[in-house]
């Protein structure tokens, strides 16, 4: 693995800078953007269902943080929670119908990207 050590290791890139979802405040929903840090990283939150474009709510946040993400809940810690940039949902119409808000890709789509 002396490779490692020359290359370094391969980076998600993410253009976009911004609010993570360490920063969204306890119950509100957010979409995801995109995801930065490690590929590695990058990909086994991909797989745990932290999906560009998923919408998760955080639901708590102590030591870790507790999201809803593909009608499941997750924990994960802060500083995983820093690798995932968010953006806010525009706000539902008053009386409009709530409707579906979680979109679940699988992880093989955004590994062809």
């Amino acid at each position: 693995m002396w490779w490692k050590k020359i290359f370094g290791k391969k980076q998600c890139a993410c253009e976009a800078a911004g609010k993570t979802l360490k920063d969204a405040d306890v119950g509100q929903s957010v979409a995801i953007e995109c995801l930065h840090g490690e590929e590695g990283v990058c990909q086994r939150l991909r797989e745990m269902g932290f999906c560009e474009s998923s919408v998760v709510q955080k639901l708590a946040d102590s030591g870790a943080l507790i999201c809803k993400v593909c009608d499941a809940k997750v924990v994960i810690s802060k500083k995983l929670a820093e690798n995932i940039i968010v953006k806010d949902l525009p706000a539902r119409p008053a009386g409009g119908p709530a409707g579906r808000q979680d979109v679940c890709l699988s992880s093989e789509h955004h590994a062809r990207k």
